[in-house]
């Protein structure tokens, strides 16, 4: 199979164009061919440094005959997850290779910006505790109690438990595999 072309651009004043235009016509030559002749000649002995394949979001394709009602089954649980069959089935696939959660595109934002957002609280409760250690609060005169600021990371961990849960949750539903608590 032929490689496939590449576009080589550059702006140069309308006087060089002219005169580059001229040369190659008395080479016979189109302007585009003149080019791919010289850049050829320049760069022949160059070393090329190895070309890394694209980063793909799928590197291999795998076809399975499923019967009637495991194709149906599949169809009803990806219709439910709002994406293809092709894309619920890699994601099954790939949240049993790698024993995580793969959640779809409409899962995924959501839990990561959950995750983020009590990582946020937590440090928000952190930077509270410093500031409780050093005796120092401005503003008004409320100042939380120690047991107030327990309470409010239990709750945070206790969130951040339950996101996970949600996420082992869709793993078991992908996989069928039961995740044990730890």
């Amino acid at each position: 199979m032929p490689q496939k072309s590449e576009l080589l651009r550059t702006r140069i004043a309308p006087t060089s164009k002219t005169r580059f235009e001229a040369v190659a016509a008395e080479h016979g030559l189109s302007p585009s061919e003149f080019l791919r002749q010289v850049i050829e000649t320049v760069s022949g002995d160059a070393d090329v440094p190895e070309q890394r394949p694209t980063k793909a979001r799928r590197e291999g394709k795998v076809t399975v005959r499923l019967g009637q009602e495991v194709r149906h089954a599949l169809d009803v649980e990806a219709r439910g997850q709002g994406v293809p069959v092709s894309t619920w089935a890699a994601k099954l696939l790939t949240a049993r290779v790698r024993s995580a959660p793969q959640p779809v595109t409409q899962e995924r934002k959501p839990i990561q910006w959950g995750f983020r957002q009590l990582r946020g609280m937590a440090t928000n409760l952190n930077q509270i505790a410093t500031v409780m250690n050093r005796g120092v609060f401005t503003g008004d005169s409320y100042a939380p109690a120690k047991g107030e600021l327990q309470a409010l990371r239990r709750d945070v961990q206790a969130l951040r438990a339950d996101l996970a849960k949600y996420a082992g949750g869709q793993f078991k539903f992908q996989t069928g595999v039961v995740v044990r608590d730890e």
